[in-house]
């Protein structure tokens, strides 16, 4: 008995690991063009994501039946494509029913997650031109309060010194002094226009 048990777990391992005789065929090309149609249909959803976005804008059609005829629409479109390009990759009956709805469930995914991450950007660009305009109406404000304080001090007859910032400059006889710094302007240049 223990001899037949030992038969039947070495026959189930073997079966298992048994590669498969439609592999060694040469025009078994279906992961080829089951490739080849997933990224054909992705590229096509990626392109025509915008024209699909204005029929959901516009339609009074369910949003879901509208995806799924789009969807549907593209993958026929590039079956037919593939199909007129290479004969020989259809010697195959085509993608079972499965394979179609998991090509279009993975377009559907790819489709969200773009119309997603656009909104989630057009959302940073709202925010950030918000913030632009805070900050810009910050420094008016600040540039209008400094020439408000400016049109004080001009009122008190005060000057300050143009190279340190600090000091005063005071006006003798013939001279203009900083009261801090060493600059000293001769008025004797001066002139006087009269008219």
């Amino acid at each position: 008995m223990e001899e037949g048990k030992e038969w039947s777990v070495k026959e189930k391992n073997e079966t298992t690991t048994r590669p498969s005789l439609k592999s060694d065929v040469p025009f078994n090309k279906y992961e080829l063009w089951k490739h080849k149609l997933r990224d054909n249909c992705y590229k096509r959803v990626r392109e025509d994501r915008t024209r699909l976005l204005w029929k959901f804008r516009y339609n009074q059609q369910e949003e879901e039946d509208i995806v799924k005829c789009a969807f549907q629409d593209i993958v026929s479109d590039e079956l037919n494509k593939i199909k007129r390009t290479d004969e020989l990759l259809w010697e195959y009956e085509g993608p079972h029913q499965g394979e179609c709805q998991d090509i279009l469930l993975e377009m559907q995914r790819i489709f969200y997650q773009d119309l997603n991450s656009q909104s989630t950007i057009q959302d940073l660009e709202c925010d950030i031109e918000t913030w632009e305009d805070e900050v810009d109406e910050y420094l008016a404000r600040a540039v209008f309060e400094h020439m408000q304080l400016n049109e004080d001090e001009a009122h008190g007859k005060e000057i300050w010194c143009p190279i340190c910032k600090q000091g005063e400059l005071k006006d003798s006889h013939n001279l203009i002094h900083c009261t801090r710094c060493e600059l000293q302007l001769n008025k004797a240049s001066e002139f006087h226009l009269v008219l």
